[in-house]
């Protein structure tokens, strides 16, 4: 240490500890400021990250949605009888549909040869059988192509397009419906700012929706792109488009043939750690002002003859605080030792405000424990309550006696004890825990506690004490649950049919696959129902539409009703047709059950004056059985109940019927 003072050659004691003084704060800034620094990158990163991929998941469903709600507006406008049907006027019907639903730049009808036979924008004759929308319509698919130029309009636009057929069942042509993308731009807008934004590229990265990354058209090459492609995450920072440093997120849509992109500036991420580290340095600067000239101002009491006033310091150990030295006792010595007399006397002075600071402070702290809004407690080791603040008092609206030497463990809710218990043994081994639990008012009312407790051992263990500071975060926990039922019917209304409110046509899949392979695993026989309703577009034109809907919910209801095993399932499978997965069925059982089902819609007696069979709403049903091997497949199995249900169809209606191999 003294070669560093003599190599900066620094000879007097104040500037000697001027320098340790600077150089002790550096050393501790340097040692604080780092970690925290590097921590905090982290903590910003990570909570960035997870805020942003739980807006990517939003924006997924939003951007799904919309697409699949585009596609069904097609979908049923091909199921009109305006589309089925020669005679009716097709034109008439599109140009409604296009004033109701602006989105749509053209709509049009292909006739079975793709040829365009009507068209809202008046381009007709056109040949469309070579795009892809048109053989995806003669296999029976509505479809949304990926971004094309149009033929009509010579833009980039999405093509959304359903399948016609005839009152027969004959492939009739299809509907065509073109959205430009400026339209998918002013929907995309909504989510853009200056400092993230969200935008679509396809798989080629060429960009789909307007951003700051390039034009529309635009070939866009990144390091998110490139694991998107591979399926995996990419959790560090790299460099857009557009050469900005961001934190990035993609969720596939369209059939994987669209990927959105989601990129936040890395400088939004840590502008807090910018705020705070300028508020550090402020602090910094501040104390090592202070310090300085508290630093000045010790250096002048320090003088380095102690001997002569060895009889003065120790009176002054021995506690005679009154003790001064005599300023004549130095008249004639040096002026080092006249100053030490006399910041003698000034330290016995300081001492005297110190211990009378001391007496303040401990007031001050009363006061805190007092007025503070949350609820501060002193335990024993055994957790026993030893104190409790008036704002504690106020929560929980005990008094002293009912409280005070009570066992803590007596005021926790029953479900939250082997938790606490864990939480105090913690809290023995490492000094400090903090806790969520719930705890008992007077009146027996459950509030949650969030509290941060400290332990304080000292060698004689019953002096050992528990210091709780704990704040009532009933509210908070209130809107947590509410947030997780709000996410609980997000997930039951994307499973759920709208219409009807049993499963839908997507959850009829997921459970066929899951209830295939568990009986292809433990080698049980499946069964599968298909039905429905008897004569239903005369149903539809004699009551209307919204007749027909109450039609559909209330045959729903009555299929739902009719199941007597929770592992039997309905579902929606589309338009009028219905669905049942019996797992673990066979093929008597499963003809049992349509027969129920039948009987039990035929019972409700639903007037049907448009059926040529009966004076009431009737079904008829297929019902297909096998137990699944390798070498079926459950395309198969539906294709099975399909046959069967057709079979019934031909053979009268109102009836049940069962798939038999050929």
């Amino acid at each position: 240490m003294n070669r560093i003072v003599k190599f900066f050659n620094i000879t007097s004691l104040k500037g000697r500890l001027h320098f340790w003084f600077l150089s002790f704060l550096s050393i501790i800034v340097l040692a604080a400021a780092i970690p925290f620094v590097l921590i905090q990158q982290h903590q910003q990163r990570e909570n960035a990250k997870y805020d942003f991929e739980k807006a990517m998941d939003v924006q997924q469903l939003v951007i799904e949605t919309w697409l699949e709600e585009k596609k069904s507006y097609v979908k049923a406008l091909s199921e009109s009888p305006a589309m089925k049907s020669n005679n009716l006027s097709k034109s008439e019907l599109l140009e409604a549909f296009a004033r109701n639903n602006t989105e749509f730049t053209g709509l049009g009808f292909v006739n079975a040869d793709g040829i365009t036979e009507v068209h809202t924008t008046g381009a007709i004759g056109l040949d469309l059988s070579d795009r892809d929308y048109f053989q995806e319509a003669k296999k029976g698919n509505a479809f949304i192509t990926d971004v094309i130029i149009g033929r009509i309009i010579q833009k980039p636009i999405v093509i959304v397009s359903a399948p016609v057929y005839d009152y027969e069942g004959q492939f009739h042509g299809l509907v065509v419906g073109s959205i430009e993308l400026t339209t998918i731009n002013s929907f995309m807008k909504q989510f853009q700012d200056t400092d993230k934004e969200i935008y679509i590229v396809d798989r080629s990265g060429k960009i789909i929706t307007e951003s700051r990354q390039g034009g529309v058209g635009e070939i866009i090459d990144t390091k998110l792109i490139e694991h998107a492609l591979k399926d995996s995450q990419y959790n560090s920072f790299y460099q857009s488009a557009n050469g900005e440093m961001v934190l990035g997120s993609y969720r596939w849509i369209h059939d994987r043939q669209w990927l959105i992109i989601g990129e936040i500036n890395q400088s939004m991420i840590y502008k807090p750690i910018y705020q705070n580290a300028y508020i550090f340095l402020g602090i910094v600067l501040l104390l090592v002002i202070l310090g300085s000239i508290f630093m000045l101002n010790i250096s002048k009491q320090v003088g380095e003859p102690i001997q002569k006033v060895l009889e003065g310091t120790k009176k002054f150990g021995e506690g005679n605080w009154g003790y001064r030295i005599e300023p004549d006792t130095f008249k004639d010595e040096a002026r080092e030792l006249q100053e030490l007399s006399m910041y003698f006397n000034e330290m016995a002075e300081l001492i005297e405000s110190y211990i009378y600071s001391v007496a303040i402070s401990e007031e001050k702290f009363r006061t805190i424990l007092n007025y503070s809004s949350d609820m501060i407690t002193i335990h024993d080791s055994a957790g026993k309550y030893l104190y409790v603040s008036p704002a504690g008092k106020e929560i929980l609206e005990y008094e002293d006696d009912k409280i005070l030497g009570h066992d803590s463990y007596n005021f926790i809710h029953p479900d939250d004890l082997e938790q606490i218990k864990e939480s105090h043994k913690r809290l023995l081994q490492t000094g400090y825990v903090v806790t969520t639990y719930r705890i008992r008012k007077k009146n027996n009312e459950y509030i949650w506690f969030e509290s941060s407790i400290k332990y304080m051992k000292e060698q004689n263990e019953e002096d050992s004490r528990i210091f709780t500071v704990s704040r009532n975060i009933t509210e908070r926990k209130r809107v947590e649950q509410q947030l997780k039922e709000a996410n609980t019917l997000l997930q039951e209304l994307s499973i759920k049919d709208g219409l009807t409110g049993i499963w839908n046509r997507r959850s009829f899949d997921e459970h066929l696959e899951m209830e295939w392979k568990r009986a292809e695993r433990n080698n049980h026989p499946l069964s599968l129902i298909l039905l429905d309703i008897d004569f239903f577009k005369a149903y539809n034109d004699t009551y209307g539409h919204q007749g027909g809907d109450d039609c559909l919910r209330e045959v729903a209801n009555a299929i739902q009703n009719s199941l007597e095993y929770e592992s039997d399932m309905a579902f929606r499978y589309g338009g009028e047709e219905f669905g049942i997965i019996l797992p673990e069925t066979t093929e008597e059982v499963a003809k049992t059950v349509a027969e129920k089902v039948r009987s039990t819609i035929e019972n409700l007696k639903i007037p049907h004056a448009g059926s040529e069979i009966n004076d009431f709403v009737t079904i008829s049903l297929g019902t297909a059985t096998l137990i699944p091997s390798k070498y079926t497949t459950f395309d198969y199995f539906v294709e099975a109940a399909d046959k069967a249900l057709y079979q019934a169809k031909q053979e009268g209606k109102n009836c049940v019927r069962t798939y038999e191999k050929d």
